[in-house]
């Protein structure tokens, strides 16, 4: 089985649960996370530990980003529960293995199994007619400083609602109150594929006409979501921890 979760934040305990849950075997079943898998939440270091030992892959999320240009002194730090991986003896070999994460990812699905494009925030919508191009584009890169800050990876990992010639909104609430001339992006989406993603935690875990969003919140004190390709099936596990809710 192929399974997608959603933002984990440091949750490792959380994760930990959620393998259980879906009774995740890393000789039978992938495993694909959405981004996001560190900060905010209190054991960045023990979820990358995890998601390495189980054989995790992953699309490249915002924290992800941060994390790696904070530790090459390209980006200020600011408030964060990273210094844990920073320190450990392992972490810069964790911090190359976030690294080398896709920001677009591919995975067919098959006869009654929808095709996925997995992305950590959502889709530029001038994209839609060329993803596979696009993800040529976007994940060849040299995957160093410069690369992390391009545009597209930007918009990748970070938007939420958007114009349909790709001007982003920093907007982050509820999608129906994105401020005109916004719209969530994935009322823009015009592909085929199902579009599985995270990042939108005031939204919530939802299910739209081509697109699926899995990040519920699970370090604001929601709940962690994992969705299964073949079966079409979302487990949850919920917060350990109740948490202020916020960005």
């Amino acid at each position: 089985m192929r399974w997608y979760i959603g933002d984990i934040q440091g949750c490792a305990r959380e994760f930990d649960r959620l393998l259980v849950e879906i009774r995740y075997d890393p000789a039978r079943d992938e495993l694909w996370c959405l981004g996001d898998l560190i900060n905010r939440g209190p054991d960045s270091l023990a979820t990358l530990r995890l998601w390495r030992d189980v054989g995790g892959r992953g699309v490249l999320g915002n924290h992800e980003v941060y994390a790696l240009l904070a530790r090459a002194g390209v980006w200020p730090r600011k408030r964060d529960t990273l210094q844990a991986l920073y320190d450990a003896h392992d972490g810069d070999e964790l911090l190359t293995r976030l690294r080398g994460l896709p920001v677009l990812a591919h995975q067919p699905g098959g006869e009654g199994v929808d095709d996925v494009w997995a992305v950590h925030a959502g889709l530029d919508p001038r994209w839609h007619d060329q993803l596979p191009e696009v993800a040529a584009r976007v994940n060849g890169g040299a995957h160093d400083d410069a690369w992390l800050e391009h545009p597209d990876v930007s918009f990748a990992t970070r938007v939420r609602c958007c114009t349909p010639d790709g001007e982003r909104s920093r907007f982050d609430r509820a999608p129906e109150d994105c401020p005109a001339p916004f719209r969530p992006w994935d009322e823009l989406y015009r592909g085929d594929a199902l579009v599985v993603h995270g990042h939108w935690a005031w939204r919530g875990h939802y299910r739209g006409r081509r697109t699926l969003g899995l990040d519920s919140a699970c370090v604001y004190g929601g709940s962690l979501s994992a969705w299964c390709q073949e079966e079409d099936r979302v487990v949850q596990v919920p917060s350990l921890a109740a948490r202020s809710r916020r960005e």
